[in-house]
């Protein structure tokens, strides 16, 4: 299942990833992030790349169930590094 647009940039904004990096690491344009992102473009190849992007950067999409609507999870090694107590 592919996810909705606020939520694919809630993930990039998680990995605190500007849209040209998404794009570079994603193989796809900046203005194709926008337009993703805007609900503008409505391209599930360029969708299924980006997620895939932002799942190998260790981020977790939790599809709904029960009612209850998408979540994130943030795996990505940067994050939980500098999470952890030194």
């Amino acid at each position: 299942m592919i996810a909705p647009p606020n939520v694919l940039r809630a993930a990039r904004e998680l990995l605190g990833l500007k849209q040209v990096e998404a794009a570079d690491a994603a193989g796809i344009s900046r203005r194709t992030i926008q337009r993703l992102e805007s609900g503008e473009l409505d391209r599930t190849h360029a969708s299924i790349l980006l997620q895939t992007s932002y799942e190998t950067h260790g981020i977790v999409f939790v599809r709904p169930t029960n009612g209850q609507g998408w979540g994130l999870i943030d795996n990505s090694q940067e994050r939980n590094s500098q999470d952890k107590p030194a």
